[in-house]
């Protein structure tokens, strides 16, 4: 396995010094052609061929918290309102339907809306987040939809994360809690992280 090994490891040397040879070979009136008919950038091209390639490394990748935080809310708001639509629901719902005095219908057509439309915090914040201006029916179907989404947190939303196509499986076991306060309190829903 060591012999495989240093075998690889001289090809790789020699492919670098050839590789480096090819650069020096370039003839100076050559490079200098090229340097006055297209400036600078041609010549740090041929005498070094990895200036572009550093340049491309060093832009601001986005972090990889970045990446698994940036849907969440979207995804646990999707989540929820396919579980409010869902028929594993109904034994949770009914009571509360009573309670609001909201037929199922009426409120089967929120969660269809609110599948529809949650794409983000904010649609997510607005789905939950009874203002002045709904009317008595809406302020119901939201109040349900708040009982439902904590319902779907505490007790469903670790069987939805292991088996829904999520990269990220511990950020959102991580912040199943952090969505719950939220969900619990939407006029704080501002933001994620922190």
């Amino acid at each position: 396995m060591s012999i495989l090994k240093n075998k690889i490891l001289m090809a790789q040397k020699r492919k670098k010094q050839t590789l480096h040879q090819n650069i020096n070979e370039v003839p100076e009136n050559h490079e200098k052609s090229l340097s006055h008919k297209y400036g600078t950038m041609a010549r740090c091209s041929i005498s070094g061929q990895n200036v572009n390639k550093e340049k491309k490394g060093k832009s601001s990748p986005v972090s990889e918290k970045t990446k698994s935080t940036k849907n969440i809310a979207k995804n646990y708001g999707s989540a929820i309102a396919s579980f409010a639509c869902s028929d594993l629901c109904k034994p949770y719902i009914k009571p509360l339907l009573r309670q609001e005095h909201i037929t199922s219908n009426t409120f089967q057509k929120f969660a269809e809306h609110a599948k529809k439309s949650i794409l983000g915090i904010d649609s997510f914040r607005n789905t939950l987040l009874i203002k002045t201006e709904d009317s008595e029916e809406s302020a119901a179907c939201k109040r349900i939809f708040q009982k439902i989404a904590e319902i779907f947190i505490k007790y469903f939303s670790v069987n939805w994360i292991f088996t829904a196509k999520i990269m990220h499986k511990l950020v959102y076991l991580k912040y199943r809690y952090k969505i719950l306060r939220r969900v619990q309190n939407p006029e704080f829903f501002t933001y994620m992280k922190g």
